[in-house]
């Protein structure tokens, strides 16, 4: 049996870009044993100069390694503003087959495809598949333009319904992933094909920073002596603009100016309009001097801007799982983050959980956070001790048991059957 793995987002520097690079991790630990074969199908943009620099591309046996650290350049904000999203088209009621990319799978004796996020190839192929769904936001809560506006809801909805009719399993990170799968989708898929499957990157095979690696990334990026960090993408769910009005609260309530370090990026449409209003609202409320803003930043340098800062500030108003509490856990640091279905669970007494629509409540946690330091630690240490529950063998075993039972299910033919629609 041959399984093709699909990757959509690796020519990017995201999140989905982290979850397409630690699911090649867990494959090419499976791979030697694992009774099919997998191959690696990426399209023709894909930044294989990102792979390379994360150690994930040979030839033959021959390790392949970029000669110089990969930047992404990224341009000022009216670069990206000038091109809005094209419209979408397909009703989610219909289906779109992509005849070239089906007979080149067939042609290439795939069985099955494992596509590492949510992208509209694998049923497009007609082949049977596993999909990964990160969230359903669109639903939840529409009233972000990057999960509604310019199409993107229509365009959500024909790739999810169609998901839900036709892959042989979806994975979910969460019981509530699972929860709102059947809330929304309950009439396409039922409990016998979503998998849970935890997001876990290998966090505990990264090092910690020494003293000297400390010293150089304050200097290199002139950092503050203390700071909260929060390292986002510029979705307008990320919520920084909750942080921004804490801190002008700190400020009036206690005169203390509290500095804020941000990494992430802003390169399209969405996220160069939320960054010009988050710029003017850093104005506005007279904290432009607390912000420090890094713009991309290489994955090398974030352990020391994670034990560099005071905390994880996350107000994120999107879950149902996040990444960063896990990484500053790790990195011995405190984690502040929204008290809210999903966030709520993944992290428990080990942070402190905030309304994230209310900037008083995010400044009563982040003075206490700032102030007391022991409070800092306590939380530090339950984070540890909740990181001790999930493990880089129980992911990769989680991914091999999946695909053991979707190679079952391809061989006896229980996956759904496609409409009948002619390739040829």
């Amino acid at each position: 049996m041959r399984i093709a793995v699909t990757t959509d987002a690796l020519n990017t520097v995201d999140g989905g870009f982290h979850y397409e690079v630690v699911f090649l991790d867990a494959l090419s630990e499976l791979a030697e044993k694992f009774p099919a074969e997998f191959v690696c199908f990426p399209p023709p943009e894909t930044n294989l100069v990102s792979l390379a620099a994360a150690g994930g591309l040979k030839y033959r046996n021959l390790p392949v390694r970029p000669l110089y650290r990969t930047v992404f350049h990224q341009g000022p904000p009216q670069a990206y503003l000038q091109t809005k999203p094209p419209p979408f088209d397909l009703d989610p009621e219909s289906f779109h087959v992509e005849r070239a990319k089906a007979l080149a799978l067939r042609d290439a004796k795939v069985d099955l495809i494992l596509q590492l996020g949510p992208y509209a190839n694998p049923f497009a192929a007609m082949l049977p598949f596993i999909m990964a769904v990160y969230d359903l936001n669109h639903r939840l809560q529409p009233e972000f333009p990057e999960v509604s506006a310019f199409g993107e809801f229509k365009r959500r909805e024909y790739l999810y319904c169609n998901t839900c009719r036709y892959a042989t399993f979806v994975l979910v990170d969460s019981e509530a992933g699972k929860e709102d799968l059947l809330r929304f989708y309950g009439k396409e898929i039922g409990q016998d094909r979503i998998r849970i499957l935890p997001y876990y990157p290998p966090i505990e095979k990264r090092p910690m920073p020494d003293a000297r690696e400390l010293e150089r990334v304050a200097q290199t990026y002139a950092l503050p002596p203390r700071y909260f960090f929060y390292p986002a993408q510029f979705w307008r769910h990320k919520n920084h603009a909750l942080i921004l009005k804490a801190l002008r609260l700190i400020a009036d309530e206690t005169g203390e100016n509290i500095p804020l370090v941000l990494c992430g990026i802003y390169a399209d449409y969405f996220r160069a309009a939320n960054f010009q209003e988050l710029t003017a609202l850093a104005t506005q409320l007279n904290v432009a001097d607390q912000v420090l803003y890094l713009g991309p930043v290489p994955g090398d340098d974030m352990p020391a801007l994670y034990a560099l800062s005071a905390g994880l500030v996350m107000p994120t108003f999107f879950g149902p799982t996040n990444i960063p509490p896990l990484e500053a856990w790790h990195y011995g640091r405190p984690v502040i983050t929204s008290d809210i279905r999903g966030l709520r669970e993944q992290n428990g007494d080990a942070s402190l959980l905030v309304d994230p629509r209310s900037p008083g409540d995010l400044a009563r946690a982040m003075l206490e956070l700032w102030r007391n330091e022991a409070l800092g630690a306590e939380l530090a240490a339950r984070g540890k001790k909740r990181l001790a529950s999930y493990s880089w063998s129980a992911f990769v075993d989680g991914v091999g048991s999946i695909m053991s039972e979707a190679c079952e299910r391809v061989k006896s033919g229980r996956t759904p059957k496609f409409p009948h629609i002619a390739l040829t």
